[in-house]
């Protein structure tokens, strides 16, 4: 019942979500699953059954067959600390919280499937929710690699937007920008994708890259310094 994997995971992506400015990062990422649980601190790990989504933090399958999956998830989010962010300068921090996500997952036709998840601040500490749809379909690109497609759009409520992309009074009179007060909205449209090759039956690398736009309230702030984002890593990991 146990399986699990671990190796490095390298990153590219923004100093903060609507940067213009971009930071390489690496992480000693890990995984492991015991019957219905898992444990990751990141996404897109993949182990010996490759049909499931990897979520991160603590998660629970509520259910599970060939079609339908039910999920939720728990993690601490570390929020923002806009003294050590690149353009953030004098802007409110966004404080440390727990969050869940519960999801579903379907499965509709060999290789594509359809979900969605809702993410909710436990703690109550001022993060706000989102919701989030996305489509993906797998292909086999020979018998050792396996290509991914993926597309998703996520909203937040007036909460997560004034956290994450509004300027109250303090932070509009330290940092000069102003005042901006968001409601709630959609924050953005991504499309994804990635490759994953098995060497062996205990190694698998896994690479990918997004572009995302952002949308509404979240394109509108002026923290935004460039609608359009991308990102992209890369991760070699043993498998056990």
């Amino acid at each position: 019942k146990w399986e699990g994997a671990i190796g490095p995971v390298v990153s590219a992506s923004p100093d903060y979500s609507g940067a213009s400015a971009r930071h390489v990062s690496w992480t000693p990422g890990f995984y492991l699953r015991y019957g219905r649980l898992t444990a990751s601190n990141t996404g897109g790990f993949v182990t010996r059954r490759n049909n499931d989504d990897i979520f991160r933090g603590l998660g629970l399958d509520l259910k599970r067959d060939d079609r339908l999956r039910f999920n939720v998830a728990l993690r601490i989010d570390n929020g923002r600390k806009s003294a050590d962010t690149r353009g953030l300068e004098g802007i409110e921090d966004v404080r440390r919280t727990l969050r869940a996500r519960f999801s579903a997952t379907w499965n509709f036709d060999p290789g594509w499937k359809v979900g969605g998840g809702l993410g909710v601040d436990l703690l109550n500490r001022g993060g706000g929710d989102t919701v989030d749809l996305g489509v993906s379909h797998d292909r086999r690109w020979d018998a050792s690699t396996t290509w991914t497609l993926s597309a998703a759009v996520t909203a937040g409520d007036a909460r997560y937007m004034r956290s994450w992309y509004g300027i109250d009074a303090a932070g509009s009179a330290a940092s000069g920008r102003p005042l901006y007060v968001p409601g709630a909205g959609l924050r953005d449209v991504g499309l994804g994708t990635g490759w994953r090759t098995e060497i062996g039956e205990d190694w698998i690398v896994l690479w990918g890259a997004s572009v995302g736009r952002l949308l509404g309230p979240a394109a509108r702030s002026p923290l935004t310094t460039s609608v359009h984002q991308w990102g992209a890593s890369v991760v070699v990991a043993r498998r056990f």
